[in-house]
């Protein structure tokens, strides 16, 4: 059927009429559709996310072409605000290399967070450090690392194993080549042999 030229131009201004309305419709809909709650928005506050993300990292230290340390981490969060530092949020591993490339000492934390500017390395939650020279183990729960001094030290009470030697003290020390560790105040030492049955 062929509509008249009066006919087309009433549909036509129909339309023009029910566009903006439909239109105005639309929008309300999705106005009212977006509903968000504050604490679910604020989840996504920038200032709070890391400035950078990197995964499965290797890092290494050298000084004269030898490799001194060598840190390996699953997931390292770049902080800038409001203090410039590194999380570790699923732990780090660390190798202390003597000159040759062998490893000296080893340092592993469930979680550490790294003072760029001020240069320490707080690791805490379930720390060992091993000392391959001496073959002790430490236990503890929290570790500094200070750059700048070159020195690694807890105040915290801990568990050293040698052997068939078992220390109970509190605080640790060594300088940062593990050349002298050291356990600052023994409380007890426990010798054991296993015996067969």
């Amino acid at each position: 059927m062929i509509l008249g030229k009066k006919a087309r131009e009433r549909g036509s201004k129909r339309e023009k009429r029910l566009l903006p309305a439909l239109l105005l419709v639309g929008a309300v809909a999705v106005l009212a559709g977006c509903n968000n709650d504050l604490e679910k928005v604020s989840f996504f506050n920038p200032k709070k996310l890391p400035n950078q993300s990197v995964a499965d990292a290797a890092i290494s230290r050298s000084s004269s072409g030898n490799v001194q340390m060598r840190l390996v981490s699953a997931k390292i969060e770049r902080y800038i605000e409001p203090e410039n530092r590194n999380i570790y949020p699923e732990g780090l591993a660390v190798d202390f290399l003597n000159e040759d490339g062998s490893k000296k000492a080893y340092l592993w934390a469930s979680v550490a967070e790294e003072f760029v500017d001020r240069r320490i390395v707080e690791a805490r939650d379930s720390v060992v450090v091993i000392d391959y020279g001496t073959g002790d183990t430490v236990y503890l729960r929290n570790l500094t690392w200070n750059r700048d001094e070159g020195m690694i030290y807890s105040n915290d009470s801990l568990r050293a194993k040698n052997g068939q030697r078992i220390t109970i003290g509190d605080g640790f020390e060594s300088d940062e080549a593990f050349e002298n560790p050291h356990i600052l105040h023994q409380r007890g030492t426990i010798d054991w042999k296993e015996t067969e049955e």
